[in-house]
């Protein structure tokens, strides 16, 4: 088997050699030998990997491709004809038999084989649902390019690992449609739930949370997920870690519309739902009997299937549910939440930090529920807040696990003597959560942290910067710039007729692409509109068009003017922008430096004089400018002068920086100096002064 199936693009060859993407563009242009396109389109080509790993070997002294990358390559260069997650199902099999047999990878067999016994495995764990729902089959002539790489990497490393591995690959690129919750939320979760065998998950996408009851023993495993692709991988990451069998059973199906397991059949639930969908069959579900506390309106979602997932256990069985911070405090679910506190349902509300489940930078709540038994009071409620309070220091995910399971188990041993620990957690009667708003975030309900010597010594540090700041910003305070020579003699010039004489380019925003865009993509930090507008760095990180001639990145330099803002804005881009890329609503202008100086345009086209011929009023959004940068003018000087005048636009653009940092900082003061007095009151400290 050569490599010459494989078919790689610009960004692959980039993080293969560990490189930008616009080298890989330079290396096109000035060699000759580099290896030609052998598929893609003219703006996206695709070459072969072994002609590219031949080439770097002989030019850029880059080691043999890592059998593991090259494995992921193969299944990349299938995802146009099959989808990619049917194809990693393929590559699973072939792992799972190549770690039960490891000297079958010359086996021209090994495919047929493995899927069978695949399938016999499944059949004899009662599995049998699953054959109805057969991912898509990769066509024959690729199956050997599948066996072959599949063999290498098996052989460089443990087959469980390298399966476990490109799913996360695969994740990161198109995340499944439930959740994919990290290893250590997903053992707190089980550990949560409490002692129980049979544990269903209703949406359980690739298995994460089966997979921590296995770890935790516990048997048997009841899944669901209206993803077939899901399913198979789910049970594909069942049978690495042997807990096939011994009643385990895996369904294809949405459990708000066709749930498939018993009601009141498992101890436990976990799961991790979708979050706030819109058709999820609330009309057609609106008298269904799951709805014991409750019809959830159409925007409550989150709320259905909390109700279903109480639906599935015996009395006295737990249930935790990863839910959206919303679900706590939305005016349309209160009174569900208040049928579900006068019930005895809420044990504990766990708020996690912000990023600590995948794909999520909002802080997500673990909702620990029981069905209730007959004639059981209800107990106090446990609320929790992880958020770290210690500025710069961010727990490990195993330190955040460690520090919840502690209040778990002293909250366990006395529900109604916890001890509160302001800021942190504290439990409360049924009767004081039933307020108007019936709201369950923790963090409305915890007491105000007492001041501590850290907090006296992280104010003095904030006071002592804030002071230096105030002097700096004295400094550079702008000064009336001298009279020069007379503005109104030079003529001027629009960036339309600059970008025509090459002068400057100007790249319009850049649009959003679907998922059935091919074309080469990476994650990158994106400079968006509102960034500029706002003063701040890069916002987010997200999939990008790779190609680095449709969408090379920012460089050091470029001014940056957003489509839309309340005044016309401009920043040149600094050496911590360098390498994002542009988001949406974001004009690059780049220049060239010996004709136009970039601080000299940023400076003329953000003046409010610009604005009647810059800028039409937006119908959309009423107090902003939308802007077109074709038609801001820049008068026409020597260069020499430009960068006389461009060193004065700077000199304003650093005491802008300097008044945005002084605000930011001094917020942070004021903030902190309000809780300080407020925590005095709360110990009972404060004294007055005559």
């Amino acid at each position: 088997m050569n490599t010459g199936e494989v078919e790689v693009s610009s960004a692959d060859i980039a993080r293969i050699a560990g490189v930008k993407p616009t080298a890989v563009s330079n290396w096109r242009r000035r060699h000759d030998d580099f290896p030609r396109p052998v598929g893609g389109t003219d703006r996206s080509p695709r070459f072969d990997l072994g002609q590219v790993e031949e080439w770097l070997s002989t030019h850029r002294q880059v080691p043999s491709i890592d059998p593991e990358q090259r494995l992921w390559q193969a299944l990349d260069s299938l995802r146009a004809s099959v989808p990619a997650d049917a194809v990693l199902v393929r590559v699973g099999v072939l792992l799972l038999r190549l770690r039960d047999e490891p000297g079958s990878g010359d086996d021209p067999t090994l495919p047929r084989r493995a899927w069978e016994s695949f399938e016999e495995s499944l059949e004899r764990a009662g599995l049998t649902a699953l054959a109805g729902h057969r991912p898509e089959p990769v066509p024959e002539a690729q199956l050997p390019l599948l066996v072959d790489t599949a063999a290498r990497a098996a052989r460089e490393g443990d087959p469980r690992a390298v399966f476990e591995r490109l799913l996360g690959r695969l994740d990161q690129r198109s995340p499944s449609g439930s959740h994919t919750v990290p290893p250590e939320l997903a053992d707190l979760m089980v550990r949560l739930a409490g002692d129980g065998d049979t544990v269903a998950d209703p949406a359980c996408g690739r298995g994460e949370l089966l997979l921590a009851a296995a770890r935790g023993g516990r048997r048997p495993l009841l899944g669901q997920d209206r993803d077939p692709a899901s399913v198979w991988l789910g049970a594909l990451r069942l049978a690495f870690a042997d807990a096939l069998g011994e009643g385990t059973d895996l369904r294809v199906a949405d459990a708000l519309r066709s749930p498939a397991f018993t009601e009141g059949g498992a101890d436990t639930v976990l799961c991790a739902p979708p979050f706030g969908e819109r058709n999820w069959g609330a009309e057609e579900l609106a008298d269904d009997p799951r709805w014991t506390y409750g019809v959830p309106p159409r925007l409550e979602s989150d709320l259905a299937w909390v109700q279903h997932c109480l639906s599935r256990l015996r009395p006295g069985g737990s249930a935790v549910v990863l839910m959206p911070p919303g679900a706590a405090q939305r005016p349309s679910g209160r009174r569900i939440r208040r049928s579900l506190l006068r019930s005895g349902v809420f044990r504990a509300v766990v708020s996690l930090p912000p990023g600590f489940a995948a794909h999520y930078a909002v802080p997500l709540q673990l909702w620990v529920l029981r069905r209730p038994e007959r004639d059981t009071a209800p107990a106090p409620v446990l609320l929790v807040d992880t958020a770290e309070h210690e500025p710069g220091h961010t727990p490990a995910p195993a330190e955040l696990v460690a520090r919840v399971d502690g209040l778990w188990e002293e909250y366990l041993t006395a529900p109604e003597g916890f001890a509160e620990q302001p800021g942190v957690a504290r439990t409360l009667d049924v009767v004081d959560l039933l307020d108007e708003e019936v709201d369950l975030t923790p963090r409305t309900r915890l007491p105000v942290p007492r001041t501590s010597v850290g907090d006296l010594d992280l104010f003095a540090e904030r006071r002592t910067r804030l002071e230096g700041a105030l002097r700096t910003l004295r400094t550079l305070l702008p000064e009336a710039p001298p009279v020069g020579r007379d503005g109104g003699a030079a003529g001027v010039v629009t960036l339309g007729e600059l970008a025509r004489a090459g002068s400057v380019t100007v790249r319009r925003p850049v649009p959003r692409r679907s998922a059935e865009d091919s074309g080469p993509r990476t994650s990158a930090r994106v400079i968006t509109g509102e960034d500029v507008a706002r003063g701040s760095a890069a916002s987010r990180t997200e999939e990008v068009d790779a190609d680095p001639m449709r969408n090379p990145p920012i460089q050091e330099g470029d001014v940056l003017v957003p489509a839309v803002a309340r005044r016309p804005t401009a920043r040149v881009a600094s050496a911590e922008d360098a390498g994002a890329y542009p988001g949406g609503g974001l004009y690059v202008v780049r220049t060239n430096p010996g004709a136009v100086d970039p601080w000299f345009l940023a400076g003329f086209v953000t003046s409010s004089g610009e604005s009647p011929n810059i800028t039409r009023m937006s119908s959309s959004m009423r107090g902003h400018l939308r802007i077109d940068p074709s038609r801001m003018r820049l008068p026409v000087l020597p260069v020499e002068e430009q960068r006389r005048y461009g060193e004065l636009f700077r000199g304003v653009a650093r005491f802008r920086e300097a008044l945005a940092e002084l605000q930011e900082w001094g917020e942070e003061l004021a903030d902190q100096a309000v809780d300080l007095v407020a925590g005095q009151w709360e110990a009972g400290t404060v004294t007055s002064r005559r």
